[in-house]
């Protein structure tokens, strides 16, 4: 699934610490996928497949490790986008 970049939406979170200290920390929300932009191939385009910008959103350091392995790291398989999902099914 070469041209394909896994990208994370994230949802902040925020822990008090201390009196007046916050550390803002964030988990995943959905993992997206979106095609490489076609001028720098390691780059995402500027929307993903289910149609959102990829601005916002961050990068994830996974490939699949063969043919037939999901698009989404396995451990992230409840988080996984359906749309970007359906997108990719027909490519």
């Amino acid at each position: 699934m070469s041209g394909v970049i896994v990208l994370v939406e994230l949802e902040p979170s925020t822990e008090v610490l201390d009196a007046g200290e916050v550390d803002v920390g964030a988990r995943i929300r959905w993992v997206h996928a979106a095609p490489a932009d076609p001028e720098v191939p390691e780059d995402p385009g500027p929307v993903t497949f289910c149609g959102i910008g990829t601005g916002d959103l961050e990068r994830e350091n996974y490939r699949p490790s063969g043919p037939g392995q999901p698009w989404y790291p396995p451990s992230q398989r409840t988080r996984r986008c359906r749309a970007c999902e359906s997108a990719l099914r027909v490519l």
